[in-house]
C-alpha cells in the first residue's frame, strides 16, 4: 500500500477528526478537488471529495462527497485505472 499512496502522491494515514470518515489519505486533484481514500476496518474506499482549503481535509466534513469505488482492491487494475482518470483531471 506504501509504494501505492507514494505512486499516486497521496498522503499519509491520518484519523478523521470530523468523525465523517474513519482514517483516510488524500491526494490533490485540483482547485478544492480531492481523492480520498477511506480505510474502514479492512477495506478501502474512493472517494472524489471537495474541501474549502486543504487545512479541512481530516478535520472537516466535506463539502460535496461521491464515492467512486466501494471495497477498493490494489490489485484490480480497474480500481487503479479510475484513480488515475480523477488525478488526470487537473
Amino acid at each position: 500500500m506504501e509504494q501505492f499512496l507514494n505512486y499516486y502522491s497521496f498522503s499519509d494515514f491520518i484519523k478523521d477528526e470530523s468523525s465523517f470518515f474513519d482514517t483516510i489519505a488524500y491526494s490533490w486533484i485540483k482547485e478544492d478537488l480531492y481523492i480520498i481514500l477511506e480505510k474502514k476496518e479492512d477495506n478501502y474506499h474512493v472517494h472524489f471529495a471537495s474541501y474549502p482549503i486543504r487545512q479541512d481535509i481530516g478535520t472537516k466534513k466535506p463539502d460535496a462527497i461521491n464515492t467512486l469505488i466501494e471495497n477498493f482492491k490494489l490489485d484490480n487494475n480497474d480500481h487503479r485505472k479510475v484513480i488515475q482518470q480523477y488525478l488526470d483531471y487537473n
